[in-house]
């Protein structure tokens, strides 16, 4: 049985004179055609149809060992799907509806050797890559919504302020209690973990001010985050202090500041999604010369279709965007120079299928 452990070598205070490269939030205005840094895009469709499946929203996109694992919500039922990169129905990994082993709010998935680690609200699970239940590895209720392995450690990225930054369940830890705040504290920010292969992991957090790269059994330092004209979610969180929980959210609520709502990142490139007060603006970083590009909507531009909130960005430089088969169906195109959208529509509605649009990054 893996217990819990908490480990505080990640400090909630940003790293003062370090040197280190910053990303800068600022609030952009801009609205800017895809083709100012999406170089070409394709459509994916997910053939649950023809599998016979039913399907709701898309809320996670992952790739795990050359497929794509889906989490999707239908009404109550909450799933994780597996696709081939042609978008062909392979199995249903985990679902909250069936199976003997049920796993009850499943929440993020990785592999783990030959199977699969399945995080839920009540612990971490393995599951064979036929969706066969197996184990449960951690027996407690979870202090995140994202994990990852190292060295036969899980190590869950907080949600819940005031623990520090994540948490190791390990056999040869001992445990130790989480007591959590109130759900209405609780769900006032959530962290983000970019993991693209074993060795890319970087961690933010809506209660730190740094980003954190996963190395060698620890995280380091990798990135400040300065806010233009706003303070930051975390140095709000901080000033807090003694007050309650009604005070707390009255002075959250009260206070503009900044706060990261999406953040991926891969060896090439930084895309994140981040509120200043009520404005949202997306960043989009190239890393090899730090050139960042900021906007507050997008067009596209290049075959007049969608464009929509990202979720997930690959080793290849592709942003993956879902979109709902009703989406596809009620976009209307106004650029008539560039239609091509149209077949795309034409073919959903005859299908029904979800799509997830690929861009390639420039």
């Amino acid at each position: 049985m893996f217990v819990t452990l908490f480990v505080t070598s990640c400090t909630e205070k940003p790293v003062q004179n370090s040197g280190l490269p910053e990303i800068v939030l600022k609030k952009s205005q801009d609205i800017l055609p895809i083709s100012s840094f999406v170089e070409n895009l394709d459509y994916l469709e997910l053939k649950v149809n023809e599998a016979k499946i039913e399907f709701g929203d898309i809320l996670n996109v992952k790739e795990l060992d050359g497929d794509l694992v889906i989490l999707q919500r239908r009404a109550r039922e909450i799933s994780f799907i597996r696709f081939t990169q042609k978008g062909d129905f392979i199995n249903t990994i985990v679902s909250n509806n069936e199976g003997s082993g049920r796993i009850k709010n499943p929440l993020d998935i990785i592999t783990c050797q030959k199977d699969y680690a399945v995080l839920a609200g009540d612990g971490i699970y393995i599951v064979g890559k036929d969706g066969k239940y197996k184990s449960k590895l951690v027996a407690a209720k979870m202090p995140g919504t994202k994990f990852f392995e190292s060295k036969n450690q899980f190590y869950v990225v907080n949600d819940v302020p005031g623990y520090g930054l994540y948490t190791v369940y390990s056999q040869k830890s001992k445990g130790k209690r989480i007591n959590f705040p109130e759900d209405r504290l609780r769900d006032l920010g959530r962290s983000n973990l970019a993991a693209v292969g074993a060795a890319n992991i970087s961690l933010v957090s809506s209660y730190s001010d740094t980003v954190f790269a996963y190395n060698n059994s620890a995280f380091q330092p990798e990135y400040l985050i300065e806010s233009d004209g706003y303070p930051s979610f975390a140095e709000i969180w901080r000033n807090t202090g003694d007050k309650d929980d009604v005070e707390t959210l009255k002075y959250i609520h009260n206070t503009h500041h900044s706060k990261i709502k999406s953040y991926f990142e891969n060896k090439n490139y930084i895309f994140l999604t981040y509120w200043l007060g009520s404005h949202q603006t997306t960043a989009l970083i190239k890393k090899k010369d730090w050139e960042a590009t900021y906007f507050t909507e997008a067009v596209n531009n290049i075959d007049g279709g969608i464009w929509d909130n990202p979720e997930f960005l690959s080793e290849s430089d592709e942003l993956y965007i879902p979109i709902t088969a009703y989406k596809v169906g009620g976009h209307k195109i106004s650029d008539k120079r560039h239609n091509e959208f149209e077949k795309v529509q034409l073919h959903i509605a005859a299908t029904g299928n979800p799509v997830l649009m690929r861009c390639q990054l420039k």
